[in-house]
């Protein structure tokens, strides 16, 4: 499992979220859950970020691409060396199986600790892209401290239980500790891959064939297991999608004359926050040569164009464009976005980015889904979302509906319903969710802490996510209109 944690973030006081398949921030305005969001986002943006070494063949990379610096065996510690080569010397004649893989515990203990030093620079320079990514994602990493406290106090950190993951992110300079991690369960290919070529290393006779390709990609993936396991790559909608997307037209359309006339004034979305300016560069860059989604993420991505567009959302690049269109088909005919209405415009980007961008073991950040849907498609709109859960997209959602909560309680409670009742509701395998899939947390404001504290909410079996802000809300609506009545009486 995989927690974040804050402390003194903006206007959260002190606060941690476990990413679930489904996880679920509610709570008023301005207690934090867009700042919680966007710091789940630069985490796993991150990670994703990481290039991959380029020039390694037939390895069979598991979890995600990492980055650091190519080892040089010439510095390698004599120990270090002399544990490869004892070990070399050991599998001497041994047919290797690509299948076959060491663990870690298994080697010399000098090699392990190579293996952990160099695993240690691996986290400190991800530690250091997701300070980045946070200066990036707020475009000024200093309004993220809390009013209240010290600079100094101001943090992040990323927790996992398996692989055994601590890392304290010091956002301020010079702020932070050193990172906890288990790498003795990694797993490291045992067999020879294919040298790629290099004469330099090929005339190295301290580093020849095997042990020089054991030592490197024992390195990769050791650090690999560190940081395996995030989801494999992030994308972020924030609110308001719709005005987003009618600049959309106008930031192509102005790149597009730029490229043709290069005196022309350079295009600077640099004022947007990153993830408003990311999702607009998303945007602009859609490509219909994209891989098809999977069936199952298709499925999805139908339900919801049925039952709540009620129509299909798609690139046009019939209309003579150099960039392609966005457009709205229904049995009526096909329109542009600025012939829709709000909801169109902003459940548009969901579609699009579900059809060209986002593919199962992502993580989707989708901000108040609910924004300009009529309390109907809402409904609907919920069982979209458990649908691509189900297809294994990861989703995180900040919302204000009561509605969708309600209805996610619903699809929690499909399991115990009779067969006769969920065929009754038209529902399917793809709705049914589990409590274990979903993760929810209320945002509220406290005084007594300087700022919002993030409280987890319990997910009870028979009813669901235990919120009791909008039941305060309705209840407080309900006594004003009895005082009403009685005053008038």
């Amino acid at each position: 499992m995989l927690t974040i944690s804050v402390k003194n973030f903006g206007p959260i006081a002190e606060g941690s979220v476990d990413l679930k398949p489904l996880t679920i921030f509610v709570g008023p305005s301005n207690t934090g859950k867009s700042y919680m969001a966007t710091a789940v986002h630069a985490v796993m943006r991150a990670v994703e970020g990481r290039p991959q070494v380029p020039f390694i063949r037939n390895l069979h990379m598991r979890g995600i691409p990492v980055s650091f610096s190519y080892p040089d065996p010439t510095k390698a510690s004599d120990e270090a060396a002399d544990a490869v080569q004892q070990w070399v010397r050991q599998q001497d004649g041994k047919e290797w199986d690509p299948e076959e893989e060491i663990h870690v515990s298994a080697l010399p203990d000098s090699l392990r600790k190579a293996l952990a030093d160099s695993t240690q620079q691996v986290l400190g320079t991800f530690h250091d892209d997701v300070v980045r990514q946070l200066g990036y994602g707020f475009s000024d990493i200093s309004i993220l401290v809390n009013g209240r406290a010290s600079p100094d106090s101001l943090g992040l950190e990323i927790k996992r239980d398996h692989p055994l993951l601590k890392l304290p992110i010091g956002i301020i300079e010079g702020a932070g500790s050193e990172p906890g991690f288990d790498i003795s369960q990694a797993l490291i290919p045992s067999y020879k891959i294919e040298h790629w070529g290099s004469d330099y290393y090929k005339d190295l006779d301290v580093f020849p064939g095997l042990y020089h390709d054991f030592f490197f990609i024992s390195r990769i993936s050791a650090a690999e297991y560190a940081l395996g396991g995030f989801p494999k790559g992030s994308y972020y909608l924030p609110a308001a999608r719709s005005g987003t997307v009618q600049a959309r037209r106008f930031l192509a359309s102005s790149i597009i004359r730029q490229s043709s006339a290069p005196e022309s004034p350079t295009i600077n979305i640099s004022g947007l926050p990153g993830t408003s300016a990311e999702f607009l560069s998303d945007l602009v860059s859609l490509d219909t040569g994209r891989t098809l989604p999977s069936a199952e993420l298709s499925n999805s991505i139908g339900f919801i164009e049925r039952h709540v567009l009620l129509g299909k959302i798609d690139l046009d690049e019939s209309a003579g464009l150099p960039f392609p269109d966005f457009a709205y088909e229904t049995d009526a005919g096909k329109f542009t976005l600025d012939q829709t209405s709000s909801m169109v415009s902003e459940l548009a980007p969901l579609i699009l980015f579900l059809k060209y961008l986002v593919r199962p073991g992502d993580l989707l950040i989708l901000e108040e889904p609910e924004s300009h849907l009529h309390p109907a498609a809402q409904r609907q709109l919920a069982r979209g979302i458990v649908r691509l859960v189900n297809a294994g997209v990861q989703v995180l959602i900040t919302t204000h509906s009561d509605i969708m909560i309600s209805q996610i309680n619903n699809l929690l409670a499909l399991r115990q319903a009779s067969p006769e009742l969920v065929e009754q509701g038209g529902f399917e395998p793809q709705d049914f969710l589990e409590p274990e899939q979903v993760g929810a947390y209320l945002f509220q404001h406290n005084r007594d802490v300087g700022g919002s504290e993030v409280v987890r909410l319990e997910i009870d079996s028979d009813t669901g996510i235990d919120e009791d802000e909008f039941a305060a809300v309705f209840e407080a609506i309900y006594d004003e209109s009895i005082a009403l009545q009685r005053d008038r009486g």
